[in-house]
């Protein structure tokens, strides 16, 4: 049960992460209203209490990060520029996150994948909002 439940800790941590890197650095740019509103930061917090309420069960995670990676196309078609390719870039990350409980060492494996590219991914919209 702890390897099958150690990849959703990850993926919930990346998103921590991305969020507290994007918080930190999206607010004096004029590249767009996604840097100026935070308005990434409401998909994260949905994540964040979606993922912990699902606990136990692998398939309400997954639609969780389903749902984030919509949530964040969605916002990058509101968005321009790199901050639109560096959205779709951590909605893809997201996307790709599916944990199969039968196969926890594939997950884990997806899961440590997942940071990075939320890592590269947030640092393309750090550099946008600047």
């Amino acid at each position: 049960m702890f390897r099958a439940l150690s990849p959703r800790r990850l993926a919930v941590a990346a998103a921590g992460a991305a969020l507290i890197s994007m918080t930190a650095a999206c607010g004096a740019s004029a590249n767009s209203a996604v840097c100026t509103e935070a308005s990434w930061s409401k998909p994260f917090a949905d994540f964040n209490t979606a993922a912990t309420a699902s606990a136990g069960d692998l398939g309400k995670f997954n639609d969780a990060t389903a749902k984030l990676a919509a949530d964040l196309k969605a916002l990058a078609g509101t968005a321009d520029g790199e901050v639109a390719t560096a959205l779709t870039d951590l909605a893809t990350s997201f996307e790709s996150v599916k944990i199969d409980a039968s196969d926890p060492a594939a997950a884990a494996a997806a899961a440590g994948s997942l940071t990075t590219k939320v890592q590269e991914a947030s640092t393309k919209l750090v550099a946008a909002c600047s």
